[in-house]
Formats: structure tokens, C-alpha cells, sequence
């Protein structure tokens, strides 16, 4: 299958880097989280033979494929919140996001990026762990 995902996701945070480096942080959680998606998008169609249509269920089946960065894609995904919404869930508090927050959304996005480039060029994809094999005394 053609990465044309990844290389989507890779134009989306090169994007929003650029954005920051003009001095301007509007925007740029939000295409880093796109970046991100579009890597979940490729990440979970590999594994699963297609993505899930929502969000939400990318996004879960993305943590639990994408395990030691849990944390790391539920702050994108604040980040996102905030920079598009003003608030990290609907009702919340509203404002704007801060320069460190959507710095900390493109290094969480490049990480999640990375990630996915690892595992889809492991020998493993998709497979879970195996127990070691028992050996009859």
C-alpha cells in the first residue's frame, strides 16, 4: 500500500512548523493534529484493513496500537481543541492557545509520526505478542 498518508501527514507538520517559525501559533495544533490523523488513518488501515469513519474511534484505536504514547496524542488532541475550539471540551472555559501548548502539540505530533514510520516498517505489524513456546519435560 502506498504511504500517501504519511507523506500527507509529513506536509501537514512541516506546515504548521513553518507556521510557528512566522511567528504565528494559530493554527498550528490543529493541522499538527491533522498530521497525526493522517498517519492514524494509515497506521489503522494497515492493521485493521480499513479506519474507523469517526474521530473518536480513530483516535482510540490509535492509543491502543500507539501504547507508550497515550499521553502524547491526548494532549495533541487538547491542543487541537483548544486551537480550533478555544476550549478542550465542549462548554469548557474558553481561550486561546498559548505558544508552548502548540510547540508541545508539534513535538507530540512528529513523535506520533516517527512512531507509526517504526512500526509500519517492523517485521510485526498488527501481530500480537506470542507467548514463548512450552516445552514438554
Amino acid at each position: 500500500m502506498a504511504r500517501i498518508d504519511l507523506t500527507i501527514a509529513w506536509n501537514l507538520l512541516n506546515t504548521a512548523k513553518g507556521a510557528l517559525s512566522d511567528g504565528d501559533h494559530a493554527g498550528v495544533a490543529g493541522l499538527a493534529a491533522q498530521s497525526a490523523e493522517a498517519a492514524f488513518v494509515h497506521l489503522i488501515s494497515e492493521v485493521n484493513g480499513h479506519a474507523p469513519i469517526s474521530h473518536f474511534e480513530r483516535r482510540e484505536r490509535a492509543k491502543e496500537l500507539l501504547i507508550a504514547l497515550k499521553r502524547e496524542v491526548d494532549d495533541l488532541w487538547a491542543a487541537r481543541n483548544i486551537d480550533f475550539y478555544g476550549n478542550v471540551q465542549p462548554y469548557g472555559e474558553k481561550r486561546m492557545i498559548t505558544i508552548d501548548e502548540a510547540r508541545m502539540a508539534l513535538g507530540n505530533a512528529e513523535a506520533i509520526l516517527l512512531e507509526v514510520e517504526r512500526m509500519l516498517d517492523g517485521p510485526d505489524l498488527g501481530v500480537p505478542p506470542q507467548s514463548p513456546p512450552r516445552h514438554s519435560s
